[in-house]
């Protein structure tokens, strides 16, 4: 039996997350390996330090075998019902979600997709779907965020600083919460805004977006009532 569109993804996910998992114990292998014949000859086990640190690393090694064997079994379970979906507002069950999702799919209803990172797609393929019901950020290790599509205001792409590193993001400002989607390639996540704009409406399209989005973004924070009669009366005038 086909696998709908929600199982190929999650199945995907779980395909890279295994070579995760593999990955990281074989580099494991290697560096225990590597470090018994750098120090086998530095040990005394009748040395009660000496042998406190090789029970230490016999423990670590029995830890990172039962990860591992967990990792592998848990992800090659088949994922079913919409349980790798995340849900913002929680407006109905996954498994109904699930079901409008996968449905609009297989009925062609892409209305578009866009990749969040274009020259690591890849490597690196975290995307953004837009279907007639929802708006769907595909991360690359499984999980999607799923909102609904008449709960979305506003979107743009964001680039900045906040107390820490440069970020790159997607801001979607939405009925009760500004949701973010982070990205690395600022030229591709503005190329995905403006395609969403052909059916999210810009409302704010005679403002520059970049500025526009960190006043907006406090205003919506401090003064929810504000930001919609701002957002109203910016729409009545664009549509």
């Amino acid at each position: 039996m086909a696998r709908d569109f929600l199982e190929q993804e999650a199945a995907k996910a779980n395909g890279k997350k295994r070579k995760l998992f593999l990955s990281l114990f074989i580099f494991f292998v290697c560096v225990s390996i590597f470090l018994y014949f750098m120090t086998k000859n530095a040990f005394d086990l009748n040395d009660p330090r000496d042998y406190k640190l090789v029970m230490l690393f016999y423990g670590v090694a029995d830890f990172m075998v039962f990860c591992t064997a967990l990792g592998l079994a848990v992800t090659s379970r088949p994922v079913k019902g919409g349980k790798n979906l995340t849900l913002p507002y929680q407006e109905n069950t996954k498994e109904a979600v699930a079901k409008i999702i996968n449905q609009e799919v297989a009925q062609g209803k892409v209305l578009y997709e866009g990749f969040m990172n274009a020259n690591t797609i890849g490597k690196y393929d975290d995307r953004v779907l837009l279907l007639p019901s929802y708006l769907l950020l595909i991360e690359n290790l499984g999980g999607i965020m799923a909102i609904p599509r008449e709960k979305i205001y506003w979107l743009c792409a964001q680039v900045g600083y906040e107390g820490g590193p440069f970020y790159v993001r997607l801001l979607i400002f939405t009925e009760k919460k500004v949701l973010f989607f982070d990205g690395n390639d600022v030229e591709c996540i503005k190329e995905i805004a403006d395609g969403l704009y052909q059916y999210i409406p810009n409302v704010f399209s005679k403002y520059d977006p970049q500025e526009l989005s960190y006043s907006l973004e406090q205003l919506f924070k401090e003064n929810r009532a504000g930001f919609l009669e701002f957002y109203k009366k910016e729409k009545s005038q664009t549509l």
